[in-house]
């Protein structure tokens, strides 16, 4: 470990970087920062999830330059028990989980984070653009993947449920990304809100869970984060085997499942996440074709019709029954 700032228990702002093989990102990742006025009073933990190029040279050199920046070298785990190491060393009153191979937009990040100091909100959250490799905006096709469609700045402080009614209400959607906002390390730390390890779509289980336990929750309608495409990362690979991504969603959606029945009080809104939830997995369901990988009896056919909320989605869970039906029978799924 290296690079300890001598000031870092009078920080507002821990950032958090999980870096694996971004030798190619990292620079740009850490200068973009380091534009960002303000951010000389935050600490900077890059953790270096066993990379085999030369990233762990770079955030060391970057770490011997700027006195905020630590270094953490763990053998490699993922990105969950990455951002998990650096949750555990972070000193700051909020915590921004930013991935290696993405941006901040320093003016923009600058304004987001100027009073923190001040602020008390369990969860800060802004909004995204996306960018290739290139550094040219790519258009939004579905912007509910980036943008808190339904929040307004003039919603003040809210309930991180109410957060999410309103984005339901609004276009039966909402983004769960990590790195959409700041969250405050007490209220993480309280709560055991740690990443799940090993498994892929971490984010999704994560940010739900955050969600329905914030009781405070203010939005910035500003496009603080930019999100990098590129062929390589881990949800854009180059080779394809989705055994792993199966997996994981099928680990998710069963605890988010019954983490709503756990903390979702208000019947309707319980049935609106629900809802949702069961959307976006049906869609994963035919993405990483389930059926094809051997996992057609791990798919609950019943709650998937219970829980759907439109004829649409009734209509696919009609569909996903045949086709379980014919793997269950003549494939041995």
């Amino acid at each position: 470990m290296t690079g300890i700032i001598s000031n870092s228990e009078n920080a507002a702002l821990s950032v958090v970087i999980p870096v694996f093989n971004a030798e190619k990102y990292l620079g740009r990742c850490l200068e973009a920062l380091l534009k960002t006025s303000g951010i000389e009073n935050a600490e900077i933990i890059l953790v270096d999830d066993g990379s085999d190029d030369s990233s762990a040279d770079i955030a060391e050199r970057y770490a011997q330059s700027n006195k905020n920046i630590t270094v953490i070298r763990k053998s490699n785990e993922g990105p969950s028990e990455a951002r998990n190491a650096g949750l555990k060393k972070a000193t700051g009153k909020y915590v921004f989980f930013c991935d290696a191979d993405d941006e901040v937009d320093p003016e923009l990040f600058s304004r987001a984070i100027k009073d923190i100091g001040n602020s008390n909100e369990d969860v800060i959250l802004w909004d995204a653009d996306i960018f290739d490799d290139e550094g040219t905006e790519i258009p939004q096709k579905r912007k509910d993947y980036f943008i808190h469609i339904g929040l307004n700045a003039g919603d003040g402080v809210i309930s991180g449920q109410q957060a999410i009614k309103e984005q339901l209400d609004a276009c039966m959607s909402f983004p769960a990304t990590v790195w959409l906002g700041l969250h405050r390390r007490e209220f993480l730390l309280e709560n055991d809100l740690y990443f799940a390890n090993g498994i892929l779509h971490e984010d999704e289980l994560w940010v739900i869970q955050v969600l329905l336990l914030a009781g405070s929750v203010r939005y910035i309608p500003e496009k603080v984060y930019r999100y990098r495409i590129h062929i390589g990362s881990i949800t854009n690979p180059e080779k394809i085997d989705w055994t792993r991504n199966i997996e994981s969603l099928i680990y998710v959606y069963s605890k988010l499942y019954g983490f709503c029945d756990e903390r979702i009080e208000d019947t309707a809104l319980n049935k609106k996440l629900k809802a949702t939830l069961t959307r976006r997995y049906l869609h994963m369901i035919f993405q990483y074709d389930f059926c094809k990988y051997g996992y057609a009896r791990q798919i609950d056919l019943g709650l998937l019709w219970k829980t759907s909320g439109r004829f649409v989605d009734k209509c696919r869970v009609i569909l996903l029954a045949v086709k379980v039906f014919f793997y269950k029978i003549f494939k041995r799924g």
